[in-house]
């Protein structure tokens, strides 16, 4: 007598839970993203009127190319993520050769 009882509790359970790891996938992306453009204004405010703009061309431009799969995503951002990682080691490079004391640092007796 308790077992539809009991069933639709367990299904409730699933849609609730189903329906929370829904709205996380949704909106985790849109708070990272944000949270990465509004960065910019500590480098310069003069970004501050298109972080949003700015922040929802990124997400539709990154829900628009998921269709190609990983394969045709890691195409696009394998190269650019080298750049960047290219562009910090030359931008700590040049650092390193402005001032070499810095590599006391890695000295553990430092």
């Amino acid at each position: 007598n308790s077992f539809p009882t009991r069933s639709a509790v367990i299904l409730g359970i699933g849609i609730v839970g189903a329906a929370l790891f829904f709205g996380d996938a949704v909106i985790t992306p849109a708070i990272s993203v944000l949270s990465a453009v509004e960065g910019m204004n500590v480098v310069t405010p003069t970004f501050q009127p298109y972080v949003v703009p700015l922040t929802l061309a990124i997400l539709a431009i990154v829900f628009a190319v998921q269709r190609f799969g990983t394969g045709g995503v890691g195409l696009v951002f394998g190269p650019v993520t080298a750049l960047w990682f290219l562009a910090i080691g030359l931008s700590g490079l040049n650092h390193i050769i402005a001032d070499p004391e810095i590599l006391l640092a890695v000295s553990p007796h430092y």
